[in-house]
């Protein structure tokens, strides 16, 4: 097949694919609702003038005789700043900024990626077109992603080292077809549990109820921000999901998301006060766990486990394959599941500056991993 490759650099462009992308993903398929033009789009749109000269760079792939839209992969560019204000011209999957968008990949139908992924690299005017910058990063790739596996490829045509590091654990449970299976699947202590707390809720009174309408978008979205605010300081923890530098599109998001049936977002009522909220998404055969927050002071309920069981219930109601907790180690998921994939991160430095920083910063992060080895072994 003869295919057409361009690089699409403005926001007008970006505009314009809209339905194509959205079909594109209405046809392959993929699995994180991360790659839907809904939440790039709007990520765009939000936080790109928090970057310092932000440019779209999507690479859209055509099927040169019908001009379909086969493959996209989205990037973006700016000048991002390192240390001691070093400025390096960054190439980057869109997404990866902010936001948690996790298994960022390109855009395909899955038996034509490695293909379609070769093609791109291919051809003289995308590698021109990255040789313009000092470091191309490809980050929140998943396991199998096309991205990863042919890292070696594009560091070969940028005539450059890659480095590869593992940087995020994303647990997920694969869904059994009834609730009994899933209880079952527990351990004898965490499913008793499990079933004291709920008794212990229903006794209270409190309620959990699904946000079904476009006016109670923007008050849950508050009270979720709140309540993970609450639920941090009860720890002495610091979180970056804060509402003056959030809040905004995930109000946004969760009525795009709403529209297009893709929203869960839960909370727990105690008569007319939410104590717990729990954010998830559901797309292409998965609920996602985005975020969670519960108020310190109803601790002895189990809310969180009681919110996260009733969200379980659901998705396998509905036939879903997976609850996918994403990314973090947080030791109450491995209670659900020991299933468990990683998030990567590829940096291609291609100027001489760019060469000379990732490789100090390389060899840095080498050694504090040496001296942490060394502190283990000697408390040992």
């Amino acid at each position: 097949m003869s295919i057409l490759i361009n690089i699409l650099k403005t926001d007008s462009e970006f505009d314009a694919l809209q339905k194509e992308w959205q079909q594109l993903v209405e046809e392959v398929k993929p699995d994180s609702i991360f790659l839907t033009f809904e939440w790039l789009h709007t990520w765009w749109q939000i936080y790109k003038e928090r970057f310092v000269r932000p440019q779209p760079a999507i690479i859209t792939v055509r099927n040169i005789e019908t001009r379909e839209l086969i493959a996209i992969l989205p990037l973006f560019s700016h000048l991002k700043i390192h240390g001691r204000k070093k400025g390096l011209k960054t190439l980057q999957l869109m997404g990866t900024e902010i936001e948690s968008s996790d298994y960022l990949d390109l855009i395909c139908a899955p038996d034509k990626k490695v293909v379609i992924l070769k093609k791109i690299l291919g051809e003289p005017r995308v590698v021109d077109f990255f040789l313009r910058f000092d470091v191309l990063l490809f980050e929140n790739i998943h396991d199998d992603s096309t991205l990863l596996l042919e890292k070696e490829e594009l560091a070969n045509i940028l005539n450059t080292n890659v480095y590869h590091y593992r940087i995020k654990v994303c647990p997920f449970l694969p869904l059994p077809q009834s609730a009994e299976q899933l209880m079952s699947s527990l351990s004898k202590n965490f499913r008793s549990n499990l079933k004291r707390a709920r008794n212990k809720l229903e006794r209270a009174g409190f309620r959990i109820e699904l946000v079904e309408h476009f006016s109670q978008i923007e008050r849950a979205i508050e009270n979720l921000f709140a309540l993970h605010d609450q639920r941090f300081k009860a720890k002495q923890a610091a979180s970056k999901f804060n509402f003056e530098r959030r809040g905004t599109f995930h109000q946004q998001i969760a009525r795009i998301f709403l529209k297009n049936n893709w929203l869960q977002l839960y909370q727990i009522w105690d008569k007319d006060k939410v104590i717990g909220s729990l954010y998830c998404y559901k797309f292409n055969g998965s609920m996602m766990y985005m975020q969670g927050g519960f108020d310190p002071a109803y601790t002895q309920y189990g809310l969180g486990n009681q919110i996260i069981l009733k969200a379980i219930e659901d998705a396998i109601a509905m036939g879903l394959k997976k609850f996918d907790f994403m990314r973090g180690n947080e030791p109450y998921k491995y209670k659900w599941t020991k299933e468990k994939i990683f998030l990567h991160k590829l940096i291609f430095p291609i100027s001489l500056k760019a060469k000379l920083f990732f490789a100090w910063q390389d060899l840095t992060l080498n050694l504090k991993k040496i001296v942490k080895l060394m502190i283990s072994k000697i408390k040992q």
